[in-house]
């Protein structure tokens, strides 16, 4: 076979129509699982990287993992046990409460920022070359998810500082902690398109996300009268947060049925926002690229 045929074959053609994907669901449905299947590989490949060149040049290395957590729970023990911040009855000893929302807030941000952050950083990459764009997604999910894991490590030893006995509800733990990775990255993928436009947007993520957590019952527990008890209950992390803890040391399960709700919702905002992903993203990096 002459080499211009094999060439013709072998790369890969981008028709445009008029018509829009959303015209035939269908269609659409078997682009975006071919993309997920085409993208594996290089997915894999990306996250092997990634993984590598996280602390590569740090000689801590993967401790950096931890000292987060193991700050922030410290910090906040110190205040309270000092009466500069005075919490109520968490229902468990207060360390072991700070560090389970510590490191359950920690997953959900990284989630949520993840892919707008892996896409940014490939953006060279995406312009000059073509290859699935959700690869890079992949891998920074893949990423997070594994990263956020190892820190859970960490509730071994507070568990054993605080006498806290594990319930056999713990095996149900793994299910709350992808259920707040799967609502990070549906609100992140949503906001990617926008963000691969405007570098602002991971900027204002991550700030506001720090802000958040105060909105949120990670160091404390969820109010009980006033604005803050509102903003408590609108805040879907909440329900997900308080029903992580329970799994771990037996209850109370109050909110079980609204954590499975937001799941579902998260589910679906996720297919949405990958949707939008594969619409929009390819004709936003071509632009860039002109």
């Amino acid at each position: 076979m002459p080499l211009s045929q094999a060439n013709k074959q072998d790369s890969p053609v981008t028709v445009y129509t008029p018509d829009s994907s959303l015209s035939d669901p269908r269609r659409l449905l078997r682009e975006m699982i071919a993309e997920l299947r085409n993208s594996r590989e290089l997915a894999s490949a990306l996250f092997h990287r990634d993984l590598k060149a996280q602390f590569r040049q740090s000689i801590l290395g993967y401790a950096w993992l931890f000292f987060p957590p193991i700050a922030t729970t410290l910090i906040w023990f110190f205040l309270n046990s000092s009466g500069v911040v005075k919490v109520a009855d968490t229902g468990m000893p207060y360390p072991a409460f700070v560090m389970i929302g510590t490191l359950l807030w920690q997953a959900f941000l990284d989630s949520l920022t993840k892919p707008i952050t892996s896409l940014t950083k490939a953006k060279v990459m995406l312009v000059k070359l073509n290859f699935p764009r959700i690869a890079p997604v992949l891998a920074g999910i893949g990423e997070t998810t594994l990263t956020s894991a190892i820190r859970l490590v960490l509730l071994v030893p507070i568990f054993i500082f605080t006498g806290i006995d594990a319930s056999w509800t713990i095996l149900f733990f793994p299910f709350v902690y992808l259920a707040i990775i799967l609502l990070g990255t549906a609100i992140g993928s949503l906001l990617t398109p926008i963000g691969l436009l405007y570098t602002d947007i991971a900027r204002a993520i991550s700030l506001l996300g720090q802000l958040a957590m105060y909105a949120t019952p990670v160091v404390y527990p969820i109010a009980k009268s006033g604005m803050l008890s509102l903003v408590n209950r609108i805040n879907p992390v909440t329900y997900l947060l308080e029903t992580g803890r329970a799994t771990l040391v037996g209850g109370p399960f109050d909110v079980v049925m609204m954590s499975l709700v937001i799941s579902a919702i998260a589910f679906i905002v996720l297919l949405i926002g990958w949707v939008i992903f594969h619409i929009t993203v390819p004709r936003i990096i071509e632009r860039m690229g002109m």
